[in-house]
């Protein structure tokens, strides 16, 4: 199977206001997207022999020659984009995945791997990573397609009229074995554009990307009857389940940092500890390099030392350790938290490891079980003792596994992110 990534560099270049835009490929800073492509392509070779770019002629310079970074080969193919508004990011990718000519696998460079990808070419035409039913980012720019646009594709209106919802799929990983498919979503995503540019300075274009590559993708799929092996049986609309950088080796071996995770400060943290933990050689190579040959590139370390001997520790704990080891270890709130249990509500003060200031909320909802840990208790003894609670029961009813990971998730999130809880 063959693994690709792709890189259109005309919207990474084009400084827009639209919070969906991709310029510096959607990152708060050219720094930080740098250390997200380096860490994608890094990890995916890491699982993969072959990793192959399409991209421009500034993208080969960008990520062969400036960054460095180990793709097997690297395809120009996208210098025919000049002439289409960067607005309309996602056509870069369909065009790639409608030139292949053997079943591949397209991994976003905002995705991160710890382990391969299990596709099951033998009985799914197709995988992606998740479907999307209503997610609220796409009703208001399809409801005005649907008013103004002059030529919607059949396929849209056909799946949107059976289903009464709207449908989709995300396209972080998409590919398969049916490349018939990938070449019809191409062809008709651009007709969709042709017909209607008078239209798209009145929609959100940055939406819109979203409805000619992933709706419009399942739309044809359900034409052709193609079975679609999902990575994911369900994602929230806040993408929690692919976002989890707390849960990495021991509940998740994937994580995308989607949208508007890119604008957060804990994911944009983690993207550079993990790129610093596991590729140090490259990590010191690269901001030496770039510092001297990239005007405007601060190679000053934004993890200070501590925060960042802490997360390491972190790392090794996970990785160390089996989930089973895990669950059965004694976690304390650290000496950081004092917890004031006579207040009403009762609150907690504890030191964020951002910016070294102390800060007090109230506790509430999930976070009262941090009550819990005043003393030392293992995640399977607050386990046992939580799901005799009747509220706990009916919350999670059948679907008891769930809960048990999200209390781990919960436990190694407070861990890592605020240093609120640690092993002992």
């Amino acid at each position: 199977m063959k693994i690709i990534q792709s890189y259109w560099t005309k919207p990474a270049y084009h400084n827009s206001t639209d919070i969906n835009s991709r310029f510096n490929g959607g990152w708060p800073d050219q720094k930080k997207a740098f250390y997200s492509f380096a860490l994608s392509a890094l990890s995916i070779r890491e699982q993969y022999q072959q990793l192959e770019l399409y991209t421009d002629t500034k993208g080969k310079q960008l990520f062969n020659e400036l960054l460095e970074l180990p793709y097997t080969q690297i395809h120009t193919t996208l210098d025919s984009m000049d002439d289409y508004d960067p607005g309309l990011w996602a056509l870069g990718k369909l065009k790639v995945c409608a030139a292949q000519e053997t079943p591949f696998l397209h991994i976003d460079n905002d995705i991160f791997l710890w382990d391969k990808i299990d596709y099951q070419p033998e009985n799914y035409h197709l995988i992606a990573q998740n479907i999307e039913e209503d997610f609220p980012n796409y009703g208001k720019s399809f409801k005005y397609m649907l008013a103004n646009f002059d030529k919607i594709p059949n396929e849209l209106l056909n799946t949107f009229n059976k289903h009464k919802k709207i449908l989709a799929y995300n396209a972080g990983v998409i590919g398969g074995t049916q490349l018939d498919f990938f070449k019809e979503l191409s062809e008709k995503a651009f007709d969709l554009i042709h017909q209607n540019d008078r239209h798209l300075k009145h929609i959100n274009l940055g939406i819109f990307n979203t409805i000619f590559e992933q709706q419009l993708g399942y739309s044809i799929t359900e034409k052709q009857q193609l079975n679609i092996q999902y990575l994911y049986d369900h994602v929230s609309p806040n993408f929690a389940e692919i976002i989890d950088f707390s849960s990495v080796q021991v509940l998740t071996n994937y994580i995308h940092c989607i949208g508007f995770a890119k604008k957060s400060v804990f994911a944009c943290e983690q993207i550079e500890a993990r790129l610093a933990y596991h590729f140090p050689e490259y990590y010191k190579h690269i901001n030496t390099k770039l510092s001297k040959e990239f005007i405007g590139f601060d190679s000053s370390q934004t993890i200070s030392k501590r925060r960042l001997d802490y997360i390491f520790k972190c790392y090794d704990f996970m990785a160390n350790n089996t989930i089973d080891q895990i669950w059965n270890t004694p976690f304390k709130v650290t000496d950081n938290c004092t917890i004031d249990i006579d207040s009403s509500p009762i609150k907690i003060t504890y030191k964020n490891p951002y910016n070294d200031q102390y800060e007090t909320q109230k506790l509430d909802g999930w976070n009262m079980i941090i009550l819990y840990f005043m003393e030392p208790v293992t995640i399977s003894e607050l386990y046992e003792e939580l799901i005799t609670d009747p509220d706990i029961l009916k919350k999670f009813n059948s679907n008891i596994l769930k809960f048990k990971a999200d209390l781990l998730s919960f436990v190694l999130e407070k861990t890592l992110l605020l240093e609120v809880l640690s092993p002992i």
